[in-house]
């Protein structure tokens, strides 16, 4: 069978499309998206975007919370395709032609209406979590090994309780400092997260 042509001939339509879809849910839900919000769906760096979205966003980055608009926006795309799929047909066909036409280009909706592309929880990689117990684990470790090394090259005197603040000061900080560099490295190869740049 052969594939229909895409029935959006321009990124305009393909963006008028998906954000009345998105504005209309928002509606449905009980809280219409402001017109910042609105606009926000048409943006773009390098592609056809309103002509007043500079101005946009830079209202948007003053007043908004970039990791919220995106949960929202994600949530209103969900309930939508959940929808479609299990009632229309025809409106999976027309959203999905949208987002092809959009992959054309960088836009900001391609992202939204994709949550695997957004940073954060959605977009961990499947073996994150374990990569994080296995750094905590090895962080313990690395710990209990230093403690149990400096105990047997400080003999008793390191387990001594009357010493351990004057004399063992350094050989706690030998102790910490490799859980720290571990910790470090752990962030730096990205098996821990902390944030994310707007």
């Amino acid at each position: 069978m052969m594939q229909s042509e895409n029935q959006f001939r321009t990124v305009q339509e393909a963006k008028d499309y998906l954000a009345g879809r998105i504005a209309g849910e928002a509606i449905r839900e009980g809280a219409p998206l402001s017109e910042i919000e609105r606009k926000m769906l048409y943006f773009s760096e390098t592609d056809w975007t309103l002509p007043d979205m500079a101005e946009v966003s830079a209202e948007f980055d003053r007043d908004y919370d970039q990791d919220d608009y995106e949960r929202k926006i994600g949530g209103l795309v969900g309930k939508i395709t959940s929808r479609d799929h299990s009632q229309s047909e025809t409106d999976t066909e027309a959203w999905d032609e949208a987002v092809v036409k959009l992959s054309e280009g960088d836009h900001y909706l391609s992202v939204l209406v994709n949550p695997s592309l957004l940073p954060g929880p959605a977009s961990r990689p499947p073996h994150d979590i374990l990569k994080l117990w296995i750094t905590g684990f090895g962080a313990l470790l690395v710990a209990l090994t230093s403690t149990v090394v400096l105990g047997r090259i400080l003999g008793a005197r390191f387990w001594d309780d009357d010493d351990w603040l004057s004399f063992h000061r350094w050989g706690s900080l030998l102790v910490l400092a490799p859980v720290v560099a571990l910790m470090w490295i752990a962030t730096r190869r990205g098996w821990i997260v902390i944030g994310r740049r707007k």
